[in-house]
């Protein structure tokens, strides 16, 4: 793998997986090889995806372009505050 800032490069076996630009997808470094994995809540997103011709002989590989994702955390939605009324008497139904 190779990394300069939030872009990274990395080569897997050409498995029958191809990796869509846009993908979301994570990098499984759990075994002795590095996989990529699509996952809708991965923290990388797909920015390219070939066939790594400059290596020869061996399994053959896929050069997949990684881009640090830029996910904002879900969370509860904002309340939206009820207007001020300023001591105005107001009757059910009455119009802001």
């Amino acid at each position: 793998m190779s990394t300069t800032g939030r872009f990274s490069t990395h080569h897997v076996p050409d498995e029958g997986t191809w990796y869509t630009p846009g993908e979301t997808v994570r990098v499984d470094r759990s075994s002795a090889q590095v996989r990529i994995v699509k996952d809708p809540a991965g923290d990388y997103e797909v920015h390219s995806c070939r066939q790594a011709t400059e290596y020869t002989g061996g399994t053959p590989l896929l050069r997949v372009g990684l881009k640090r994702g830029n996910h904002e955390p879900v969370s509860a939605p904002v309340e939206q505050p009820m207007p001020q009324l300023l001591g105005r008497h107001v009757r059910w139904g009455a119009r802001f």
